[in-house]
């Protein structure tokens, strides 16, 4: 399949989403999401990020996510990283807001792999949590390993590159080490903007499956990674 049919498939599914847009509760989430990158060094660089995922389109706090994390990169097609990260989450609520109702501390690790196969690059994410969770009904502490394939195909370009328009492409599996394995599952698709080398921006659909219930979510998300080695 070339880029164009894929740009066309991708139009397909964009024109068929109002079909199913809409979750068992009637309403359709969004993420507002940055992600930042700053190289210091040849083997080193700092990850954040922050999301404010909403359980409607228009403002209604489900879940803050702040994370921060260390990569250490090996080369230019693998990396590890360890890092924490907090989340509080909120209960739904149209008329005001009820506050935090679990709050939850997070450690994670994980290993990046990526590679090309023609033009689309295929990235592969193994990730390990330590999650403590707390609320009125008691602390929780739970273990999760997550597995994430992404593909990314540039559509006007052979690589992605300044001024590229580019379809990307995932699947993630949440799996909890428990009697009851299954956390989640998130599909994901979108099209962004290379409008700089390190500046990006995305505009997809992820619908995730959280044991037997399914939700819908667009998507905004901002990447922008600065390299500090360029100014020493």
């Amino acid at each position: 399949m070339n880029s164009r049919q894929l740009y066309l498939l991708f139009l397909l599914l964009l024109g068929n989403l109002p079909s199913f847009s809409q979750s068992p509760s009637g309403t359709t989430g969004s993420w507002l999401m940055f992600f930042n990158q700053a190289r210091f060094h040849e083997k080193w660089s700092i990850h954040t990020e922050a999301q404010y995922r909403s359980f409607e389109i228009t403002p209604n706090t489900d879940q803050i996510m702040l994370r921060v994390g260390a990569n250490y990169h090996i080369n230019n097609n693998y990396s590890a990283s360890a890092g924490y990260a907090y989340v509080p989450n909120f209960a739904f609520d149209k008329e005001n807001l009820k506050g935090v109702q679990v709050s939850e501390n997070r450690t994670w690790q994980q290993f990046l792999m990526r590679n090309n196969l023609g033009r689309v690059n295929f990235e592969h994410r193994y990730r390990l949590e330590q999650r403590w969770l707390q609320s009125n009904n008691g602390d929780k502490y739970l273990n999760r390993i997550r597995y994430l394939l992404r593909l990314t195909v540039p559509l006007n370009k052979k690589v992605i590159e300044k001024q590229t328009v580019f379809l990307t492409f995932y699947d993630e599996l949440f799996i909890h080490f428990s009697s009851t394995p299954f956390d989640r599952n998130r599909l994901y698709g979108a099209i962004g903007y290379q409008f700089l080398p390190n500046l990006n921006i995305q505009l997809g659909y992820l619908t995730q499956t959280v044991n037997t219930t399914t939700k819908y979510y667009l998507q905004t998300a901002v990447f922008y990674n600065v390299d500090l080695r360029k100014n020493k």
